[in-house]
């Protein structure tokens, strides 16, 4: 019986799980792509550095590997009716407005963190400011973000060098603190995206990321690209010294 229930599962995942022709079409239109791009470059960068610091005889991580394993994360967790439905909400002018702007190689932190303090001085600032929380409460949620954690940072932290010093506590302090930063960050970065946008756009933004399809699509990107980096993340952790971070 318990074989049978398992080999009906399994039938279940591959008749419904999205195609590959979902999952490309989807990574088209979503910012998806450009992210991929963006962290296969940050992370290539962060391997040479640790490589230099190291300096000893060290493998090289592919980075190409990270898109392939987010593409098959996401084919393996999203239905082809899940898939549909966050598609009908990237038919929405605004949402697609907000997503290309996300994709803007232009972005500047610091630039970011100037609009930041100008927004305050603006008329509706108050009204605005809290339509960007709330848009932004949804898109970073507390959850997500420790997915990150747990899947990257604190395999990375378990495995490295000095890692007897970590103990319970210190690594609930460490989510907490990384967990803070990202939320502060996806702030400014929702806000600065959003910065041509009316008060009207921002409303019609906000019951978008409250969809049900929106909410399940942050939570598969974030576990997705948890996926993806964590093989890259465990194969730093040798060379990674805690006690210097």
């Amino acid at each position: 019986m318990k074989k049978l229930l398992l080999i009906i599962t399994i039938l279940t995942q591959l008749l419904f799980s999205a195609t590959p022709e979902q999952i490309e079409r989807y990574i088209s239109i979503s910012n998806s792509e450009e992210q991929l791009i963006t962290l296969e470059s940050q992370f290539s960068q962060m391997q040479n550095n640790i490589n230099s610091i190291a300096k000893e005889e060290t493998s090289t991580y592919d980075m190409q590997l990270l898109s392939i394993r987010f593409r098959e994360y996401l084919q393996k967790n999203m239905s082809e009716n899940e898939i549909d439905e966050i598609m009908v909400q990237y038919k929405n002018v605004v949402l697609l407005q907000f997503v290309s702007v996300q994709n803007d190689a232009e972005y500047d932190e610091k630039e970011a963190e100037a609009y930041m303090k100008e927004l305050q001085t603006e008329e509706n600032a108050s009204v605005r400011m809290n339509l960007l929380d709330e848009i932004s409460e949804k898109l970073y949620k507390k959850e997500n973000i420790g997915i990150l954690f747990d899947s990257l940072m604190k395999p990375l932290m378990q495995n490295s060098k000095n890692a007897s010093q970590i103990d319970d506590e210190t690594m609930k302090k460490s989510k907490e603190a990384y967990i803070k930063r990202m939320i502060a960050s996806g702030k400014v970065e929702t806000a600065y995206s959003a910065r041509e946008f009316t008060i009207e756009e921002l409303e019609e933004l906000l019951k978008i990321v409250k969809t049900p399809a929106i909410d399940h699509e942050s939570k598969v990107i974030f576990s997705a690209t948890a996926y993806a980096l964590r093989e890259f993340f465990l194969s730093m952790a040798s060379r990674y010294d805690v006690s210097k971070h």
